[in-house]
């Protein structure tokens, strides 16, 4: 095995104090979310396969699932429900915020590289969360379950995507 295994940039590797993620809510404003403790992204294409005479000839060009979610400490967590509640419609006196759609678009920079890394979670809606808090001296997180329509690496300005 290579001491070059993983990316390093200058002799520093990519940290997670190195990444920006903003949350753009339709009809809303960017909301910066500086307190963000992860951002998990998934793309799977599972393809259908074609048989002739019992092998595999070919296969279709599948179908295409994306998920996501996000950790964000409570502060961050009820910033963000802020901006979604004043968008989102009303059902009797509950905000529905399931309806509010967002992009979240992630980028980082290491240190000693000019080079800007970029993703983009399109079309999110808030599907759920989880409160994690426990004794402890941590802060209170909130996994935050999203439902992306469609997620993208950029790579020198254009969208990259598994299809």
């Amino acid at each position: 095995m290579a001491t070059n295994d993983y990316p390093v940039y200058n002799g520093i590797a990519p940290s997670w104090c190195d990444i920006q993620a903003t949350a753009q809510i339709d009809g809303g404003v960017a909301l910066n979310l500086p307190h963000i403790q992860a951002i998990n992204t998934g793309v799977e294409i599972e393809l259908g396969p074609i048989e002739a005479g019992g092998r595999v000839i070919t296969r279709t060009s599948g179908a295409r699932k994306d998920s996501a979610s996000m950790q964000l400490t409570h502060s961050d967590y009820v910033a963000f429900l802020r901006q979604l509640t004043a968008l989102a419609p009303t059902r009797g006196t509950q905000r529905v915020t399931r309806t509010v759609h967002f992009d979240l678009q992630i980028q980082w920079t290491p240190p000693g590289s000019d080079e800007i890394f970029e993703e983009r979670v399109k079309g999110c809606v808030f599907t759920g969360r989880d409160l994690n808090s426990a004794k402890s001296t941590d802060a209170t997180m909130v996994d935050v379950k999203l439902s992306p329509i469609e997620i993208v690496d950029v790579v020198d300005g254009v969208e990259v995507i598994a299809l």
